[in-house]
């Protein structure tokens, strides 16, 4: 029963992380992309606080349950599976804190009207590690879903 109750959660979080993930890269990145420095600055910084804190808290949750599910789960298949979720999960973690979350504080404490050397070159870097933690996420969500049927 617990098993079932915490792969299921593992199977929603990983998904909620995954969706996300992916529709800002298929729609936020690019729009970003095009915009003018100072309004980059500018809408960036509005997107951020609507993002942080809820999907890291949900990555957390997710790998907690993943966790769980790694020392609970009876088959080796299953246990497995879970065991690449949790890789990728804490792949993306891994990628937001030593990529995305940086490149947001710095953003956060430019100046709009005066942007640093180098600015558009952070937008790419954010845009680029998006990406990989978007396929992270969606290879995290796979696996959950494997582990899933495998129970």
């Amino acid at each position: 029963m617990i098993v079932d109750v915490l792969a299921s959660v593992l199977v929603l979080l990983s998904g909620v992380l995954a969706g996300v993930l992916v529709a800002v890269q298929i729609a936020v990145v690019p729009m970003l992309a095009g915009l003018p420095g100072k309004q980059y600055v500018e809408v960036h910084r509005l997107l951020d606080p609507r993002f942080d804190p809820l999907m890291p808290t949900v990555d957390k949750i997710a790998l907690g349950a993943g966790l769980l599910l790694v020392v609970l789960v009876p088959g080796g298949g299953a246990r497995a599976a879970f065991g690449v979720a949790e890789a990728g999960l804490a792949g993306v973690a891994l990628v937001s804190e030593l990529s995305n979350v940086r490149i947001n504080r710095a953003i956060a404490a430019w100046d709009a009207d005066r942007l640093p050397d180098g600015w558009s070159t952070d937008r790419s870097r954010w845009a680029r590690s998006n990406l990989h933690r978007s396929w992270l996420a969606l290879a995290a969500f796979a696996a959950a879903l494997a582990g899933l049927f495998l129970v």
